[in-house]
């Protein structure tokens, strides 16, 4: 019975860990994004599941013939477990969100992307909002949904929409500065929106995801309006990856409310 649970405790702790190891992996340069995510959904997301109902199984027993190894059994279960919720989530939420990468509040004009065009990155600085969003149809992936990828935004999105303040374009400025940074998000450039005198003024920032290091740009445009106040459109894109898995969506939506609520 003991070696039973040490040895599934032991396999737990290892599929554990290879699960956890992928991200820093990536940051690290050992491997890309594409090959993490991968091994992750082939080779470990299903083992590490059955290995954390192994380790539940392994802690009854301990605690029934071998308490002395009960605390090894728990961690293993409380380790696979996280690991295996990781895919679970992951699978989940790139099911209940659209298989895109760019979120705008304006598809005409949006934000651009202009500091960061130039660094290390997959997906085109330049908006494509008319392009073809991939998606499930009828269960299949398929290259295109039928929808643009404006469309399957504004389907999924409704509500991210621009920001009116009604403020001074100074004080705009300095709030949006001041949430960028309460947002843990790297300023990478700001200035004015254009060579225009009054056009306003735009922010570049970036986010860094914890676990594999991937990053998104972020820009931040305030236009002054005619009547008083300021119009607040912000534009979130990843560099990498097809499905941002909704995290560009939350960023925006999390920005203009911290804004909305700051000013």
């Amino acid at each position: 019975m003991r070696p039973i649970i040490v040895i599934v405790s032991i396999a737990g702790l290892a599929l554990a860990a290879a699960l956890a190891i992928l991200g820093p992996g990536v940051r690290l340069g050992w491997w890309d994004y594409g090959t993490a995510l991968g091994w992750m959904r082939d080779y470990i997301a299903l083992p590490v599941l059955i290995a954390a109902g192994a380790a539940a199984l392994a802690f009854l027993l301990a605690l029934w013939k071998a308490r002395a190894l009960a605390p090894l059994a728990l961690v293993a279960l409380l380790a696979s477990g996280a690991a295996g919720y990781a895919p679970l989530k992951m699978k989940q939420m790139a099911t209940s969100n659209p298989f895109i990468h760019d979120i705008t509040t304006d598809f005409e004009n949006p934000p651009a992307i202009v500091a960061a065009a130039g660094m290390d990155r997959k997906n085109p600085p330049d908006y494509a909002g008319d392009a073809p969003a991939p998606g499930l149809v009828d269960g299949e992936y398929v290259p295109d949904s039928g929808k643009t990828v404006a469309d399957a935004q504004r389907e999924a999105f409704p509500d991210i929409q621009p920001l009116a303040l009604a403020v001074p374009l100074e004080e705009a400025v300095k709030t949006a500065r001041a949430v960028v940074a309460e947002m843990k998000l790297e300023t990478l450039a700001e200035g004015p929106a254009s060579d225009e005198m009054g056009s306003g003024w735009r922010i570049e920032a970036v986010a860094t995801s914890l676990w594999y290091g991937f990053k998104d740009d972020f820009v931040v445009r305030l236009t002054p309006l005619e009547a008083g106040g300021v119009r607040v459109d912000v534009r979130s894109e990843s560099r990498v990856g097809g499905s941002d898995l909704g995290a560009n969506a939350a960023r925006v939506r999390t920005f203009m409310k911290k804004l909305d609520a700051a000013v």
